[in-house]
């Protein structure tokens, strides 16, 4: 006689199937941190990168390289000044830093408190300290206040900056004896520019 045959009820659905999971969640639970190691390492290279960016952009102002400094900024970059004034593309960054070089001296310092990455754009945000001296008549102006540059990451996978901003409280009321020589006094190096903007010819 003929054994009946099991019901679909007691066939076993998929055999392998619990233990097939248990092999996959398993490798997924191993390999899950070499994905997040190997994600996470071109960003933190790249915030090494941008780090340095910006210690050189400091050390080259503050030693007045002028070719190298605007090769930090994309053709089309922006700087935004405290008063709001926006100075765009080569032209007038060069100007600009001419001027600023050419009538100051400064011991400017970065301190960065956010530096991100998102796919090709980043930023780098912070508050600067700075001592400018007028160098026609050794004046001194003590500034403080905030910063952000962007960066855009470029075809040969270089990083520009394509927006520079400053921010400042203004400098300390000076004594009686020395308005005179306060007025107009700059809040930064870059600030300072609002003294020399008038000279710029290629803002738009």
């Amino acid at each position: 006689m003929n054994a009946p045959a099991a019901s679909p009820a007691q066939l076993p659905l998929f055999p392998f199937s619990r233990r097939a999971s248990l092999a996959f969640l398993a490798l997924t639970t191993v390999l899950a941190p070499t994905f997040s190691s190997t994600a996470a390492a071109p960003q933190a290279s790249t915030i090494v990168t941008l780090a340095q960016l910006r210690e050189v952009w400091v050390h080259d102002l503050r030693t007045k390289q002028l070719e190298p400094i605007l090769k930090f900024y994309a053709p089309d970059a922006v700087l935004l000044h405290p008063t709001g004034e926006r100075i765009t593309g080569s032209a007038a960054l060069r100007t600009l830093f001419q001027n600023v070089m050419a009538t100051f001296n400064t011991d400017l310092t970065l301190h960065s408190q956010n530096l991100e990455t998102s796919g090709d754009l980043a930023y780098d945000s912070g508050d600067f300290q700075e001592t400018l001296t007028t160098i026609a008549t050794g004046a001194k102006i003590t500034s403080k206040g905030s910063y952000i540059i962007i960066f855009r990451r470029q075809s040969p996978g270089t990083w520009q900056i394509v927006q520079h901003a400053w921010t400042g409280a203004p400098p300390p009321t000076p004594s009686r004896q020395n308005t005179k020589n306060a007025e107009g006094a700059p809040r930064s190096v870059i600030g300072s520019l609002e003294r020399v903007q008038p000279q710029i010819g290629d803002r738009p």
